[in-house]
């Protein structure tokens, strides 16, 4: 009888540890997976915040760009894709751009029009090849097709050695200035297809979408004010069509003899904040998922 009680005592004390142990791995696995679960949102986070800027944020790559950017109106130039335009005029025949956009592998681009119209603007167009190096490109907009709007072209008095492409945090920032002293005040938004870079030639093709807006005088005591932009859509209709290719500027900030071509490659600085593209927040989500239909199971 004792052996027998003894049998039971200790078959209900197996039992017992089997089902700490049990209890204990259930516990272990539900706070790694909420462990696992937080990381990952947090990382989305991240991913949230680097894709953003706004005109009540600080330009952060200001330390990067090759003129000064302490004093830029900044405008929500085109809402709906994220592009946020700062300026400012600099002196009585210098202006200063700076034109964010989410970089989704495409280019971005910024026309200053004569009528509006996107046909028979120049445009300033910067994208980042898979190889880094960061490209600005003076076009002229004479048409829809590639042809019709050749690199290198354009009527754009951009100064030397101040076009560049900064790449940080999910953004490209397409920073030049213009040797006038008042720019086209119609201006031209594109973007072009996502995940579709030009090609070495710098051809460009056909935009995912555009937007149109109005360059207005550069708020009184520079970057602390925001003004609204205008997100509407280009109106009017487009004559297909050409025209004469107006000759590629030489301009220098302050004069100078450079024969240097407006158009052309620039350096790409990249910063050393931490991105992530949309091929990786897409395994982010599709993770976050998983984890979640199977916790739930």
């Amino acid at each position: 009888m004792y052996i027998y009680i003894a049998r039971n005592l200790r078959q209900d004390g197996d039992r017992e540890v089997m089902e700490m142990k049990r209890t204990c791995s259930s516990c272990i696995s539900s706070f790694f997976f909420f462990f696992l679960l937080l990381l990952l949102l947090l990382c989305f986070t991240s991913f949230v915040n680097s894709q953003s800027d706004s005109c009540s944020s600080k330009l952060g790559v200001g330390n990067l760009i090759p003129f000064n950017t302490s004093s830029l109106t900044c405008v929500s130039a085109w809402s709906s894709e994220g592009f946020i335009l700062r300026y400012t005029k600099a002196g009585p025949s210098l202006w200063s751009f700076v034109l964010s956009a989410p970089d989704t592998g495409a280019y971005v681009a910024i026309g200053f029009s004569p009528d509006g119209k996107m046909v028979g603007s120049s445009a300033v167009v910067g994208w980042t090849p898979s190889d880094g190096a960061g490209t600005v490109k003076q076009y002229y907009l004479g048409g829809y097709s590639s042809s019709q709007c050749p690199p290198d072209q354009g009527s754009l008095p951009l100064v030397q050695r101040s076009s560049l492409l900064v790449s940080q945090n999910s953004r490209l920032y397409l920073a030049f200035e213009l040797n006038t002293a008042q720019p086209q005040q119609n201006l031209i938004y594109a973007v072009g297809p996502s995940n579709t870079l030009p090609p070495s030639g710098g051809s460009l093709a056909t935009h995912r979408d555009k937007a149109s807006g109005t360059l207005t005088a550069p708020a009184r005591g520079g970057g602390g004010e925001c003004s609204s932009g205008d997100d509407s859509g280009e109106e009017g209709d487009e004559n297909e069509g050409g025209g004469k290719h107006p000759n590629d500027g030489h301009q220098e900030r302050g004069g100078g003899n450079s024969t240097q071509s407006v158009g052309g490659h620039s350096t790409v600085a990249t910063g050393s904040g931490w991105a992530i593209n949309l091929a990786r927040k897409h395994t982010l989500l599709t993770a976050i998922a998983l984890l979640l239909q199977i916790f739930l199971r």
